[in-house]
Parts: structure tokens; sequence; C-alpha cells
């Protein structure tokens, strides 16, 4: 028999909706009473559906002090309500906590207790990630680095799993490839980058053409008014003159694998290509990433985001070609020679090209 319970409004006690709850009228049967979504319940309907419990509870402390005239022992009394003893202890118990409330044997909601997984904020994630990279500090050291500086604060194992969420230990840092080339030159990082129209005067869209070295991390950078083969070609020979007055040369480049950089389609057209004749003439070997993958050419993409942040979001409006060059070359100079690092060991582009310069001395 399924009886909806009916609801007032001047209850005091509140459901899970779609609880079921089972009523046991011993020989005749069983009512199963559904609970509503955003039903609450008044006290008389409350007492109707713990009465079970509380007579069963009830009867479970006689057994237990051997004052029962019904049962001797706590396997009848289940038997006889066909319940399990793990649920007369958990509802004993909990009645017990709540100094025999009879609203503590109403059907609880499920799952995790609110607080029970606790989990950090981005920005406390951040918080523990920056101390574990810079400081090399384990869970241990941080758990009593953070005490009284977060809201809540972590345990232990919260600061290991953070630490498993991201490629810090030891297991995922052998899954990422990373790689720095043994000499300057030895291979460039090339690519092409949007910008936006709102900060050009004329309204029009112009790009930025980025050649960044693996070993010392020099890098150039060069406006450009379309993303094209000839555009990009002659943005390229500027780069190498630009490295070479460094006191290197470019051995192979890798770019991706976009129109501008080769051609795909037949191996008359790649060996016919713009940008591809001119790095045989200079003698540069063309790498290509995977296709859709841009973590493969990650040096540069980074470069790209360094620009915007210390670069680009602070220029006026209104920039005309000549003085959006001049502020990328400020820029430029800023990182080339002055910008410490953290890949280079907090050295700077230049520094790192002198030290080589002094080893073959």
């Amino acid at each position: 028999m399924i009886r909806d319970l009916i609801i007032l409004l001047d209850s005091e006690i509140n459901l899970p909706a779609g609880s079921v709850i089972l009523h046991y009228l011993g020989n005749t049967g069983v009512i199963f009473y559904i609970i509503k979504p955003g039903v609450i319940m008044n006290t008389s309907t409350s007492n109707l559906l713990t009465s079970k419990w509380v007579t069963i509870l009830q009867e479970y402390e006689k057994v237990k002090v051997g004052q029962s005239t019904n049962f001797k022992t706590v396997d009848q009394l289940c038997k006889a309500h066909y319940v399990h003893r793990k649920d007369i202890r958990k509802y004993y118990e909990r009645w017990m906590k709540s100094g025999k409330d009879r609203s503590s044997l109403l059907p609880q909601k499920r799952g995790p207790k609110v607080g029970k997984y606790k989990l950090l904020s981005k920005e406390e994630e951040r918080i523990i990630l920056k101390i574990h990279r810079r400081l090399g500090s384990n869970e241990f050291e941080i758990f009593h680095l953070l005490k009284n500086n977060f809201k809540t604060h972590p345990s232990v194992s919260t600061i290991y799993r953070t630490f498993k969420r991201y490629p810090l230990n030891k297991v995922r840092k052998e899954k990422i490839k990373r790689y720095v080339k043994r000499y300057p030159g030895e291979l460039l990082h090339a690519d092409t980058y949007y910008l936006a129209k709102s900060i050009m005067q004329d309204r029009k869209r112009y790009y930025l053409f980025g050649v960044i070295d693996d070993y010392s991390r020099l890098a150039y950078i060069e406006v450009i008014k379309a993303i094209n083969a000839a555009n990009v070609t002659k943005a390229f020979f500027h780069s190498v003159q630009y490295f070479l007055a460094h006191g290197f040369e470019p051995e192979s480049v890798m770019t991706d694998n976009g129109v501008e950089f080769t051609a795909f389609t037949s191996q008359k057209a790649k060996k016919t290509h713009f940008f591809e004749t001119m790095l045989n003439i200079v003698n540069v070997k063309h790498i290509y990433t995977r296709p859709y993958h841009p973590q493969t050419n990650g040096k540069i993409e980074r470069f790209w985001r360094i620009l915007l942040n210390e670069c680009i979001v602070h220029l006026n409006f209104g920039q005309t070609i000549d003085s959006l060059t001049t502020e990328l070359n400020s820029f430029l100079y800023h990182y080339n020679y002055e910008r410490r690092h953290g890949a280079l060991d907090y050295q700077t582009p230049l520094d790192r090209l002198t030290a080589v310069t002094e080893m073959l001395k």
C-alpha cells in the first residue's frame, strides 16, 4: 500500500525529497511512505514514523541489561521486527547522541556529510603549489607553514591530494617531456600572434611574428600586416640577422603546420613554398609540431602569454604601427637584457649567452 504523506505548513522537521520510509505493522503488512520534493512533516507524522524504532530501541536497552520479558537475545529482537543488528546499533548510537530525540531516527540524507571532504579553493591550491615548487617543501612542512593562514586548515592528506591533482609528484614529472637544448641556435621556436583591433588607431587587424631561442630564451618579435608566407618569411629572415648579431647561427626552427610555414598538398608544393625555400637558402632545418598540439611549441606559447601580461595589456588605445613597434622594442630590450627567467635559474637571456661565450674562450 502506497501513501503520500500529508504535509502541514506549521511543521518542524525536514526530510530529503524522494525518501522512502518503511513502516511495519506486524503481521498486517508494510506501509510505504514516499516523501515528495519540498515536503515538511508535523510532529504527529514524525512520531508515527519513528514509533517503530523507538519501540525497538527501548526493547534493545532492556535486552542488554536482561530485563526484557519478550526477548532473551538481540537476535530474537531482530527476527521479530525484521531488522539487522547493524541497523539497531546505528540507530541506537544516533538516538543516544541526540539525547533520545525522536527526530534523530528519521531518514537522513545519504552521501558525504557537509564538510567531510573539504575542497580547497583555486587560490589556496595555487598557494600550496607555489610553496611546493619554489621551496621544495613536502606536505608535512606545508601543513605547519599554513597554520592560521587559511580559513580552514587543510590536512596533510588534502595537501598531498593537491600535489597529485597537478603534475608535481615524481611519477607525473616523469611523464612530462621537458627539454632544453645544449647550445644557442640549436633550435628556434616560431609562431604568429593575433593582436586585438581595439588597440590600433585604424581599427585594423595586425599580427605579430615571434621567434625564441630554446637554449637562451633570446626572443625576437615583429609586427606584420597579414599572416602569409611572404610576410612570415621576411620576418624570419630579420630574426636570423638578429640572432647572428648576438653571436650564434640558427640550425633548426620549430613551427606549427600552418599554410604560412609549409604546404602538405604535394612534395612539389612543399619544396617550392616561400618559407621552406628561404630555410633551404639559409641552411636551417624545419621541424613541425604535432597537429592540434600547441604544447609541442610550448616555449613560444609561454612567451606570448608573458608578452600579453607584461606589455600588450598596458598599451594605450589608438596605437599606430610605429608606436606599437616602439613599445614592442622596449619590451624586447627588457625581456632579453633585464628580465630574469625562472627557467634559466633566474638569469637573463643575455647572461645565458655570455656564460656560453666565457666557456668557449
